[in-house]
């Protein structure tokens, strides 16, 4: 026997998935927009301050469209191996954590280095590969922990990570489809840059 919805709950339930539909949509066109741009970074490149507010973009939208809290975009030293913290948005101010680094292999971050693959962990705390000292120094707490490795020529060349979703939702598959892609695209505008740099110290 199929059980009928009360008529009290229907428009409700229609409303709520009208509500999540729109979201979705407007997640879409955040993230259709932000490729068009790195296309066009991509295709044309330019100085090292306009890549710069164009990666500091990539992180916003990144954080938009997955409705992430927070955000960091950390690059690597292939001397050392270390990651450090390039960019942050969020709740920790970007003077706090700029420049940090993380020791090689720590951290969800080096993990995603070491394997050149994106993870989700949505519970970072209970994460063996969580590390921890960072939000003991700035009095943070991540719950949850979505990254993807920046990669360029064939190259690992940084990490993104969004931090804490909204509504203390989970990350899901998507949302790391998404940020693998924005991801891939600021690989190269990384690598173009690093590139551009080689150039005019050789000149």
């Amino acid at each position: 026997m199929q059980m009928e919805v009360p008529a009290a709950e229907g428009p409700l339930q229609l409303a709520a998935e009208n509500q999540r539909l729109t979201r979705e949509l407007h997640a879409l066109r955040q993230f259709i927009d932000a490729l068009e741009n790195l296309t066009e970074a991509v295709e044309h490149p330019k100085g090292e301050g306009e890549v710069m507010d164009l990666l500091t973009d990539i992180l916003g939208n990144a954080r938009q469209t997955i409705r992430a809290k927070d955000g960091s975009l950390l690059v690597l030293d292939e001397d050392s191996g270390e990651l450090s913290f390039v960019l942050s948005q969020g709740a920790i101010p970007q003077e706090q954590l700029a420049w940090r680094r993380l020791p090689p292999g720590k951290g969800i971050a080096g993990w995603v280095v070491e394997n050149r693959r994106a993870t989700i962990v949505n519970d970072a705390q209970m994460d063996d590969r969580f590390y921890a000292h960072i939000d003991e120094e700035l009095h943070f707490k991540t719950r949850s922990i979505l990254a993807a490795p920046i990669i360029g020529g064939g190259q690992v060349l940084g990490v993104i990570e969004v931090l804490n979703k909204e509504d203390e939702e989970p990350f899901t598959v998507d949302d790391q489809t998404l940020l693998t892609l924005m991801c891939r695209y600021a690989g190269e505008l990384l690598h173009t840059l690093i590139q551009q740099d080689k150039q005019q110290l050789s000149a």
